[in-house]
């Protein structure tokens, strides 16, 4: 009907608000049907008409550019979706019939461009105001566009290691998931794994167990269980000690990715590095193992996701600390500097991570003999740890520890008693979070 209408329309309102209102139903249904390449014209061609108008309609413009975006999101063309999504937000603030529901789709969508770029200090506020735009809008109370919401920030939550936040975020989201969409919908299940994966981060690993438990039991009925759901259980029985039973559940995703029929472009990389630090920090294997999994990994994400994400830099820190373990100390402080680099971008200068990444590069830099750099390292990585958990979390020890270890390789103890001290306090009696 609508390319029926469109030679009329166009000979008759060639510059006219009828004109853009049609070419932006067009484009919407081209783009609902995704058929991209004939939407994407159509839509930029809504756009310009309807900035053309001496009036421009905001809440109509925004929605054409919300489209717009969205196919340029699932063409994963990732910055012209993120600079749609923001001059249609814009829009929508310009004009205040705008509902809560068109603000939380756009709003949902810039956090979750900014998290797959690895900007996760950016991401959160989005994420946030998505779930305060939508719950705002009665009819979204138990619509599934506000339980992505909820289970986009708990992702998010989940990869900045806030886990006891991302579970609240699971749990909001399951609620109308599984009302709405039942409980072996596809959707559910994802958000029962990320539930899952929360319950390990806080050292729950029988509910995890559990959960896990039931999306196997979802995969098996669909079909044999995904690279995804066995490197999840891979991480449950590691976290139970059981390193042999993890390691061929990391083994299982691994070829579970490669004989997929589908893409996996950076997925597979999750579970290599999950082998890879299995490898790496449990005596019972071979140390030289890691390095081969860690640098396919390193090779598949800077591919996949580019040398500047996230995710891509916790493969660069991986990395260091096996280089680190091998004595090749340049080669794991260059890696754990380019790990910081991108995680301060990342989770911002006070992350979790990026804690983690200071006490990489300021070891590497003691067994270098540059002290001073070592000791500004592990300062600023123990600054953090103090900040971020509680003060008996024997992440706090271990950085105590290895500053003690900078201040004894120059003969200086007046300063490393102290803080070995404080190291055994924590070790004697270990909060859990």
């Amino acid at each position: 009907m609508l390319v029926g209408l469109l030679p009329d329309t166009e000979n008759r309102y060639p510059h006219d608000r009828r004109l853009a209102d049609v070419l932006g139903m067009l484009g919407t249904s081209y783009r609902a049907d995704r058929n991209y390449e004939q939407a994407e014209p159509v839509l930029k061609r809504a756009v310009q008409v309807y900035e053309s108008l001496s009036q421009t309609p905001r809440v109509e413009l925004g929605r054409v550019e919300l489209n717009l975006a969205q196919v340029y999101r699932d063409k994963n063309r990732l910055p012209e979706a993120e600079q749609h999504f923001s001059q249609a937000l814009a829009n929508f603030d310009k004009d205040p019939r705008a509902t809560g529901y068109d603000r939380g789709g756009v709003l949902l969508n810039l956090g979750f461009v900014c998290s797959e770029q690895g900007r996760y200090t950016e991401a959160e506020p989005f994420l946030v105001r998505a779930v305060a735009a939508y719950e705002g809008f009665a009819p979204a109370s138990a619509h599934p566009d506000l339980a992505s919401a909820y289970f986009q920030l708990a992702e998010l939550y989940r990869l900045e290691g806030k886990f006891s936040e991302a579970e609240a975020q699971y749990v909001k989201a399951l609620v109308i998931q599984e009302k709405v969409l039942g409980l072996e919908n596809k959707t559910t299940i994802d958000s029962v794994e990320g539930l899952a994966m929360a319950y390990q981060g806080l050292g729950k690993a029988a509910k995890a167990k559990q959960l896990l438990a039931r999306v196997s039991q979802f995969s098996k009925k669909t079909s044999a269980p995904g690279g995804g759901t066995l490197s999840d259980l891979g991480t449950v029985a590691e976290g139970q000690g059981k390193y042999t039973q993890a390691e061929s559940l990391y083994k299982q995703a691994i070829a579970a990715y490669e004989n997929s029929p589908g893409p996996y472009p950076a997925d597979i990389a999750v579970a290599l590095g999950d082998l890879g630090r299995l490898y790496r920090d449990q005596e019972q294997f071979n140390l030289a193992q890691a390095g081969p999994l860690f640098l396919r990994a390193l090779a598949i994400r800077e591919k996949a996701l580019g040398p500047d994400n996230a995710d891509t830099g916790m493969t660069l820190s991986d990395l260091a600390l096996f280089y680190f373990y091998e004595h090749k100390f340049a080669e794991a402080e260059q890696l754990g500097e380019r790990a910081l680099s991108i995680h301060e971008k990342a989770f911002g200068p006070e992350g979790l991570q990026v804690a983690t990444d200071l006490n990489r590069v300021g070891l590497a830099e003691r067994d270098q003999q540059k002290f001073a750099k070592a000791e500004d390292a592990l300062k600023r990585a123990l600054a953090i740890r103090e900040k971020q958990l509680t003060p008996n979390h024997p992440g706090i020890a271990i950085v105590l520890e290895n500053l003690a270890s900078v201040y004894l390789a120059q003969g200086d103890s007046a300063r490393a008693v102290p803080l070995i001290e404080r190291a055994r306090a924590i070790r004697a009696h270990p909060s859990a979070s």
